[in-house]
């Protein structure tokens, strides 16, 4: 009895003696494995893109024509010694990112999505447009001058150079099926809005038809509105068409320039309808006839017109501005507060103009 009590004390003592030394011992840290060493120069001259071709996003399959690739489709690359470039990713304390590089530019934020295989040598990204990427794609997509353009693909640090690639891939700018869709559509809206307009009033000057069945003269106010209609939709078409983006492609200046043409066009038409402008047999008068679309939009009943060629005028250099703009850099344009405000000066001082003389209906809208 005696000799197990001995036995039970002295491992009491034992397990508070185990436990104070615990207690005072420094935590254990988990040895950290350290970076490898960084690749030399010759051995970076050894790793270089064998080939590369269009993959599904998904389950990594390679379609017939693998060699063309476009926006929102996959791309995997073929790379010899590829585990030298992922020791020269990680071999320092801040760790690089490795990008895509296409016809030698960085494709910021597109980093190759898993799996990574040192052993097979294979990269994969999904070819995808943002606002970092911006710059790049303009460069490749912008000013198409074809359906597709030849690419040369690589791959590198994000802040350093493109790996040796003997990898070229198709590019398609535009897919031919959207492109001939999107054109029939406008086509049809085109064809359709130019045979409503010659038919009916929809262009023309507000007031009673001319006598002789003669048709109205157009109206610079409607024609405008008409115009930046017309160049908003078919540009948005053309940029989705291109880049996919159809969410973020309506900029301010888009909004400024249609919210100018509307309103110029609805403060005319109240202008050309107002009471107090004139009798009730001048509100009863004819609308101007039709001398021939550009002599009626440029001139009144009075001839030609200075404020109605400046608003004319800069319609139609910021349109072809306007235009260049989408075609070059696949966006809408920005335009500053000093271009919308010529624009809103011609505009307002087209409507003072024609209140004070021109007066409502006897001059042209």
């Amino acid at each position: 009895m005696k000799l197990a009590r001995a036995v039970l004390v002295c491992g009491l003592a034992l397990a508070a003696a185990a436990h104070a030394f615990a207690a005072d011992a420094p935590p254990v840290v988990p040895a950290v494995s350290p970076p490898p060493a960084c690749p030399t120069a010759q051995d970076l001259n050894q790793v270089a893109v064998l080939e590369a071709a269009r993959v599904d996003v998904h389950n990594g399959a390679k379609p017939d024509d693998a060699r063309t690739v476009r926006l929102r489709s996959g791309i995997e690359l073929k790379v010899k010694n590829l585990q030298t470039l992922l020791n020269l990713a990680s071999c320092s304390t801040v760790k690089k990112k490795i990008v895509l590089f296409l016809d030698g530019r960085p494709v910021p934020d597109l980093s190759p999505y898993p799996p990574t295989d040192p052993q097979s040598g294979t990269l994969r990204f999904e070819l995808r447009r943002d606002e970092a990427s911006r710059d790049v794609w303009t460069h490749l997509l912008g000013r198409a001058r074809s359906v597709a353009r030849e690419t040369e693909a690589s791959v590198g640090l994000a802040d350093g150079y493109p790996v040796a690639s003997n990898a070229k891939v198709l590019f398609e700018v535009i897919d031919l099926r959207w492109l001939a869709a999107w054109g029939v559509v406008l086509l049809v809206l085109g064809f359709t809005f130019w045979r409503m307009a010659a038919k009916s009033d929809m262009l023309r000057d507000y007031g009673a038809a001319p006598a002789g069945g003669r048709a109205k003269a157009y109206s610079l106010a409607r024609v405008q509105a008409a115009v930046w209609f017309f160049l908003t939709l078919a540009s948005y078409a053309f940029i989705g068409l291109i880049t996919g983006d159809y969410d973020s492609s309506i900029t301010g200046t888009v909004l400024a320039l249609m919210g100018i043409s509307a309103g110029t066009a609805l403060g005319s038409s109240l202008i050309d309808a107002s009471p107090n402008a004139g009798t009730a047999a001048a509100a009863a008068a004819p609308a101007p006839a039709s001398s021939g679309f550009l002599r009626d939009v440029l001139s009144d009943d009075k001839g030609v017109n200075f404020h109605r060629f400046q608003m004319f005028a800069w319609t139609l250099v910021l349109g072809i501005i306007f235009l260049h703009e989408v075609w070059a850099n696949l966006a809408m344009p920005q335009f500053n507060g000093t271009l919308l405000g010529l624009l809103g000066i011609s505009s307002g001082t087209y409507l003072g103009l024609k209140m004070t003389n021109e007066g409502p209906v006897t001059g042209a809208a």
